[in-house]
């Protein structure tokens, strides 16, 4: 679960411990005085908007710690964009998508509700507005992908012509090169050309630069998204919270695909 990798380092802020059952334990000996609401204010604010200081005020997380947050999200969400439109990046080009995803979940948009006190600990209610700028680029990939092919296939056209070139042109040369017993020229050596890149490696540099300029313009679409996180107090006096819940909010920030539950 990529959630999991992302609170793990709550653990070192003492406030969390994980669960074999894929959930978060907060202690809390004054269950009626926690501040659910806070903390989850706190958590996502650290995790989108790459702001850990009250995520550290309260869970007394050090730095390190608290940027984990942001950074293990902003990787979630770079591997769910490569899951959607089923590209594979290199490690260069995975670390520009980082980039356009960190920039894009800066302008996330979320409203953390009070905590409800329920016969089974609290519910936190959390509205969403997804960013709808990734979504349904499908079209737009492929358009990209024929003409990184195009052009793949012009410019080893060129460069086959130009090899023939100058095969033909060192036969007709004038073999005793000038007067006799003049030294013949030194040949020079010739400039090794520049690796070109295959069309897969283009494609995935259109995109990426495609992705840039729609990450500097996000556009807000479809209705927002509510959704209730239910945490849950433990015969032993935790609370627990769900780390599913914490992904359907990941997902509901950045929509990928036209077809999600938020846009449809």
């Amino acid at each position: 679960m990529t959630a999991l990798k992302r609170l793990a380092a709550l653990l070192l802020a003492a406030l969390m411990c994980m669960g074999l059952s894929g959930c978060d334990f907060l202690p809390s000996e004054e269950f009626n005085d926690y501040d659910v609401s806070g903390y989850i204010q706190a958590l996502l604010d650290s995790s989108y908007h790459d702001d850990h200081r009250a995520f550290m005020a309260i869970s007394q997380a050090l730095e390190d710690s608290a940027k984990a947050n942001n950074i293990t999200t902003v990787e979630n969400a770079a591997i769910n964009f490569c899951n959607a439109y089923s590209l594979n990046p290199d490690e260069e080009q995975m670390e520009r998508l980082e980039g356009v995803m960190a920039t894009a979940l800066m302008g996330a948009r979320y409203q953390v509700k009070d905590e409800v006190k329920v016969e089974t600990g609290y519910t936190v209610e959390v509205t969403v507005s997804p960013i709808t700028t990734f979504a349904g680029l499908t079209g737009e990939f492929t358009s990209i992908r024929s003409q990184a092919q195009e052009e793949v296939n012009r410019t080893s056209m060129v460069n086959l012509q130009e090899g023939e070139d100058q095969e033909d042109g060192g036969e007709d040369g004038d073999e005793w090169n000038g007067e006799e017993g003049e030294e013949p020229a030194p040949t020079p050596v010739p400039t090794p050309a520049p690796q070109m890149k295959t069309a897969a490696e283009l494609y995935l540099d259109r995109v990426l630069d495609l992705c840039e300029q729609k990450a500097a313009a996000l556009e807000f679409g479809g209705e927002d998204t509510v959704i209730v996180l239910d945490i849950r107090l433990t015969d032993k006096g935790e609370l627990q919270l769900d780390l599913n819940q914490i992904d359907e909010i990941d997902r509901a920030v950045l929509a990928f695909t036209v077809n999600s539950p938020i846009l449809s």
